[in-house]
């Protein structure tokens, strides 16, 4: 994301000044000619070196991650390190600081009788207004980015700095290697592949990016911008997948019940082995109850936000020619 914003703004003839820790790679700064700042988000005492005659942030750090431990590390990143930051900003004069949050942080659609309709009209998808549902799960990285949002939102009221918060979905970008179809075709040979029926959204990154961007400069301040592609199920999406590589899925339908008593399973084995990471757990099955199905229609009114279709993104991926990013200009 932070690499791929710098893409953009450099093509629009912007120099934007790029915040980096002492491990970033910094080749593809370095080869465009930025300033670099070296600050780490954790562990610095002091923002004010960094934010020195800034007029806006855009904040695209986060772990992503849905793993179950470590909470307080998510916590420590993705909540208290964006609410220093914007309280450093404030302090600085910034004028705006643009959030880059996820679609998690909003919510989901609860599926009704584990069946899926036909057809979801406008009125059914999930945009900013939704009551967010989640909260019950302990997912980790959920709950951290959603709490940053409602503490930034807190401090934004009673500030001169303007908060504008964008909430992508899944982004569709490429690897680093250069050969996704080449990895997609190895995974599909082997893959068991889960058929589900619920719904997610994927979006492109060459659309994601210049969403955030409008949000800098015509979103409103104090509010949100659901910046997403097309809402598909997950079975059509592994057959189209499978369609532009040529390979059969092959399609595994597991019963909810194998799915729980394995997660339980899991979660046990990790605490007896102690080896501490928790990667698949009740709570993560229990997204199933879910479909991940949402509107950008706010942004494209307000932000002129738009997307390429689902379609359109896969081929580019798969045929590994997604031009229009910075590892493909």
């Amino acid at each position: 994301m932070g690499k791929q914003l710098v893409h953009d703004f450099v093509q629009r003839g912007v120099q934007p000044i790029a915040q980096v820790r002492e491990s970033s790679d910094t080749a593809y700064l370095d080869r465009v000619g930025l300033e670099k700042r070296k600050c780490d988000l954790n562990t610095a005492p002091s923002f004010q070196e960094l934010l020195r005659g800034i007029d806006a942030v855009i904040h695209t750090a986060a772990w992503v991650n849905f793993r179950q431990d470590r909470p307080t590390q998510f916590a420590a990143l993705n909540t208290v390190a964006a609410v220093k930051l914007f309280q450093a900003a404030a302090e600085a004069g910034v004028k705006r600081f643009v959030q880059v949050s996820t679609i998690a942080a909003v919510g989901a659609r609860a599926r009704r009788n584990n069946k899926t309709s036909k057809a979801l009209s406008e009125s059914d998808l999930i945009n900013e207004e939704h009551d967010f549902n989640l909260a019950h799960l302990r997912i980790p990285y959920i709950l951290s980015k959603h709490s940053a949002e409602d503490q930034l939102q807190k401090l934004a009221s009673n500030s001169s700095t303007e908060l504008v918060m964008v909430n992508p979905s899944v982004i569709i970008a490429p690897s680093r290697t250069g050969d996704d179809r080449g990895k997609a075709r190895k995974s599909f040979k082997w893959l068991l592949a889960p058929d589900l029926p619920n719904r997610i959204n994927l979006v492109d990154i060459r659309d994601v990016v210049p969403g955030v961007i409008g949000a800098l400069e015509k979103g409103r301040p104090g509010e949100r911008y659901i910046l997403a592609g097309d809402n598909i199920t997950v079975r059509a999406l592994l057959l189209d997948i499978s369609s532009i590589l040529g390979v059969a899925p092959h399609l595994v339908r597991l019963p909810r019940t194998l799915l729980n008593v394995a997660s339980r399973g899991a979660v046990t084995w990790s605490k007896l082995t102690g080896k501490g990471k928790v990667s698949f757990y009740p709570d993560l099955v229990r997204l199933l109850e879910y479909d991940w199905a949402y509107s950008s229609m706010k942004a494209r009114r307000e932000l002129g936000f738009t997307n390429r279709s689902i379609e359109r993104s896969l081929e580019d991926l798969l045929t590994n020619n997604m031009t229009g990013t910075y590892l493909k200009p």
